[in-house]
């Protein structure tokens, strides 16, 4: 986890998934479990984030780009009528890579 200040955008968020990524490739896992929330979403009630629906497809491609085995486990996202939506979008992101 990476602790970020209420109104992350995009860019924000990006920049510390670069890094984590960076981190993992040095470490080089033989698995990484995500532990996917959504609540990073502009519109989720408790949230303080700025994260678009058309973000969360980036962050499945980013994961599957350090084509390692995957397993990701859901967590938070209370935006209900938005996190199936933005979960399938990582998963499609994942798979399309």
């Amino acid at each position: 986890n990476y602790p970020m200040p209420f109104g992350t955008d995009w860019d924000a968020w990006n920049a510390s998934l670069e890094d984590a990524c960076a981190r993992l490739t040095a470490y080089a896992p033989d698995v990484v479990i995500v532990s996917l929330g959504v609540d990073t979403f502009e519109k989720d009630p408790i949230s303080q984030f700025k994260l678009k629906t058309s973000d969360y497809p980036k962050i499945g491609r980013r994961i599957a780009g350090l084509g390692l085995p995957t397993l990701f486990v859901m967590e938070g996202g209370y935006a209900v009528e938005e996190i199936g939506i933005n979960a399938v979008g990582v998963l499609t992101g994942f798979e399309d890579r």
